[in-house]
C-alpha cells in the first residue's frame, strides 16, 4: 500500500504544496515517481519523522553554567 501526497501532507501537518516544494527542492520523505503519480511508502514517511525528531533531554551528566 502506498500514501497519496494528501496522505501524507495531513499526517505531517502541512500542505500538500508544502510537500510538494520539499520535493522539488530535495527534502521531505522519499517518494514514488510512477508515471505522472507520486505516492509515498509508509516505511519511507515513518523513518523522515524518525529523522525529524529532536532529543531535547537534558544529559544527566550536563551542568548548567
Amino acid at each position: 500500500m502506498t500514501l497519496t501526497d494528501v496522505e501524507v501532507a495531513t499526517r505531517l501537518g502541512v500542505s500538500r504544496f508544502t510537500l510538494r516544494a520539499w520535493r522539488l527542492k530535495g527534502h521531505g520523505p522519499k517518494f514514488l515517481k510512477m508515471g505522472r503519480a507520486v505516492r509515498y511508502r509508509p516505511d519511507d514517511v515513518d523513518e523522515y519523522e524518525r529523522q525529524a525528531l529532536v532529543e531535547t533531554q537534558v544529559p544527566l551528566d550536563h551542568h548548567p553554567a
